[in-house]
């Protein structure tokens, strides 16, 4: 089963429901704009990136996550390219191309997994940057599932599912505490969280 492909409308996410009393979902929320703002020392002002995005382009939350993403993966848009995130994000980008270019390979933080110029084709610099995005979100995410499971080791509250950016447990609501622990190692990795609960997979 694709559980990351179910209808979100048909009601077919009622399926499943907890063996234990509620499920809960924790989401990392702009996931990718945070570890970009880690690599080239930006600090966001609030706690919902998006929010701020919003601030910064002067348009509504649902307009600014379309643009964040359209940028991030494609390329960013030339209005844009002197607000600081964007400014430090850009440097970032040709550094990581030049040394691309000239070192004939990078390293990626953390997992150390080494891109080599000879062994990719068509790499142009925003997609560099996506293939040490995306390493990088993996790299995180094996570290929390590792902390996640040190905690829950022995508890009746288990990890279910994890898709990307976002982990599903079944609680055992004798065991809150063990979910104020598991937000601190998200707290910990400076990644801000948004929740959906709920008594059957499909959320409202």
């Amino acid at each position: 089963v694709n559980y990351a492909a179910l209808n979100k409308e048909n009601g077919c996410r009622e399926s499943f429901i907890p063996r234990n009393d509620r499920f809960i979902e924790l989401d990392i929320s702009a996931y990718h704009p945070t570890l970009l703002g880690l690599l080239v020392g930006y600090t966001f002002s609030d706690s919902d990136i998006h929010k701020e995005f919003a601030k910064m382009y002067g348009v509504d939350y649902k307009k600014a996550k379309e643009i964040t993403f359209k940028q991030l993966y494609g390329g960013i848009f030339q209005q844009f390219k002197d607000l600081e995130f964007f400014k430090k994000v850009q440097a970032y980008t040709d550094d990581l191309w030049d040394t691309f270019q000239y070192q004939g390979y990078i390293e990626c933080p953390i997992s150390k997994k080494i891109f080599k110029r000879d062994e990719l084709d068509d790499m142009k610099p925003q997609k560099l940057l996506n293939y040490l995005l995306q390493n990088l979100e993996t790299s995180y995410n094996i570290r929390i599932l590792w902390e996640i499971f040190k905690t829950l080791n022995g508890a009746n509250t288990k990890l279910i599912l994890y898709t990307y950016d976002s982990f599903l447990f079944d609680l055992d609501r004798s065991e809150r505490v063990k979910m104020v622990e598991i937000l601190n190692i998200f707290k910990d990795y400076k990644l801000n969280i948004k929740f959906n609960y709920g008594n059957t997979y499909n959320f409202k």
